[in-house]
């Protein structure tokens, strides 16, 4: 992902967070907010709690990859992809659907 695609600063991070929408899935949760540029710009936020730093990369990798493959870059919002828990770098099908289940209650699809 270009940077430009990206949420990057930690104010930007609390501002979706704070007056963003979320919807829950199983593996992701999803805070949106719409923004004032042409594009989108998505934020992914992986805790210490899913393991060391080689898997964290890993689901980070895995998590652009899907976003690159569904995602529609021209709509104008903010999207935070907080992994919860239940994430499983062993069942990216799973992820997958969740993530297209995500975006289809934001209408990014």
């Amino acid at each position: 992902m270009k940077v430009k695609y990206r949420v990057k600063d930690s104010r930007e991070f609390q501002k979706v967070y704070k007056t963003g929408t979320l919807i829950r899935g199983e593996t992701l949760n999803l805070y949106y907010l719409p923004n004032s540029l042409d594009h989108i710009r998505i934020g992914i936020s992986v805790p210490t709690k899913s393991g060391n730093a080689v898997i964290r990369n890993k689901i980070k990798r895995q998590i652009r990859a899907l976003v690159a493959k569904l995602v529609n870059l021209d709509q104008p919002i903010d999207i935070i992809l907080l992994v919860r828990k239940a994430y499983s770098v062993d069942q990216i099908q799973k992820v997958e659907e969740d993530f297209v289940n995500l975006l289809r209650k934001v209408g990014n699809i």
